[in-house]
């Protein structure tokens, strides 16, 4: 009798730590995710220390010895693991070393800096033909949260770029399939199964997937790309995959790019905590980006040889929304709000530009659109408090 007592004590304690226990995992871990796990559609892949791309590499000026102290934390914090890219001082970068059409424009010192650096982290990728790699900016910040977030962004992003299998006709992915079947928008728990990857976790058929940013815009009917010179027109896919409920978006009053800035269309057009995976249209800064090989291939003959005439960022946005395209338009993805976001660092100022309209709290610090951020959070962390100790930068108002 009484080890039967002793038992059904044991066999409550168990359920009771059972209970709590996933009870805390569901507090840092959003219902998009939990769906993949039962479903068996989450990639194993992602969670690694490249977050299942080949490589991560990081920007970075050799002066700026502060940013990547920075960097080298905050990835030892999240358990990634990077290589670093020099940047390059533009005063460096001569003439004559640029692609012809540039002569008669006004290109800074800043911008040919910033193209030159993301050229050589593109050479390296084609020369030692990594299949797929992630290129962040020295800047850049996430939330601790971030392997959870790509697992459910690599999900939605496969809409974009693996087929979906059909019965006696050619698979086709999800988004080429909307333009048919008049498929404006889908949850992501309402995403058929795709054909499995071979290549990346984030699916075969892609060449940008654009991670950090300051601004995109959706794409709507009336976003058919005019391209430039003879070019016939790219129609940008209209698909938008909604990740409802995600605990790591901002309240919708601060889904903007900087203080002053005007709120994000999405705030407007979509239901609070909610994520949206679409094709890139308009898309600044970067923050963040991955490539496929062929992608890099893509953009480091385009803007390697042929073309320099703006800002890195806002060319590689104009080559995602088609307007250098050649027959099939590139395929690149992106997300809202980005998953990484420009770190505003007390009294801290970009080797490139102002961004924000020259924002600087040299008071305070900040990331937008990053709730739990690595940054922000930096001294808790290190003195290894849990996710419970944090501070919540863009919560839900009391």
């Amino acid at each position: 009798m009484f080890f039967s007592h002793r038992y059904l004590v044991f066999v409550v304690v168990f359920f009771v730590l059972v209970f709590l226990f996933f009870r805390s995992q569901s507090l840092h871990t959003d219902g998009a995710l939990a769906h993949l796990r039962v479903s068996g559609q989450a990639s194993p892949e992602v969670p690694n220390a490249t977050l299942g791309f080949q490589e991560i590499f990081v920007v970075n000026l050799p002066e700026r010895t502060d940013r990547r102290d920075a960097m080298t934390l905050a990835v030892a914090l999240t358990k990634l693991d990077v290589n670093w890219i020099d940047g390059i001082d533009g005063k460096n970068v001569p003439d004559r070393i640029l692609p012809g059409d540039s002569w008669d424009k006004k290109i800074s010192k800043g911008n040919k800096g910033s193209w030159r650096a993301h050229m050589n982290a593109l050479q390296h990728i084609v020369r030692d033909n990594i299949a797929s790699a992630l290129i962040l900016e020295d800047d850049a910040d996430w939330d601790v949260r971030l392997k959870q977030q790509m697992q459910v962004f690599a999900q939605a992003a496969r809409a974009f770029t693996q087929p979906v299998p059909r019965p006696r006709t050619t698979p086709k992915t999800l988004s080429t399939l909307s333009e048919t079947e008049h498929l404006s928008e889908l949850s992501i728990s309402q995403l058929p199964t795709n054909l499995r990857p071979r290549m990346t976790p984030y699916g075969d058929n892609w060449d940008v997937l654009w991670l950090g940013h300051c601004g995109t815009d959706f794409p709507s009917d009336s976003n058919i790309v005019a391209n430039k010179g003879n070019i016939p027109k790219h129609k940008v896919p209209l698909l938008r995959v909604t990740i409802p409920n995600d605990v790591t978006v901002p309240d919708p009053k601060h889904l903007k790019a900087h203080p002053f800035a005007l709120q994000d269309s999405l705030a407007r057009e979509h239901p609070p905590h909610t994520r949206v995976v679409h094709a890139s249209y308009k898309t600044t800064c970067t923050q963040a980006y991955a490539v496929s090989q062929r992608g890099a291939r893509k953009l480091l003959y385009h803007f390697g040889l042929k073309t320099l005439t703006a800002g890195w960022d806002l060319m590689l946005g104009d080559w995602c929304d088609g307007l250098y395209s050649q027959g099939k338009g590139p395929v690149c993805v992106t997300v809202q709000p980005p998953l990484f976001s420009h770190h505003y660092g007390k009294g801290a100022a970009s080797d490139i530009t102002a961004p924000g309209g020259g924002f600087v709290n040299k008071d305070k610090e900040m990331t937008p659109y990053v709730r739990l951020s690595v940054r922000v959070n930096m001294e808790r962390l290190v003195q290894g408090l849990g996710i419970e100790g944090l501070v919540d930068q863009w919560g839900d108002p009391e």
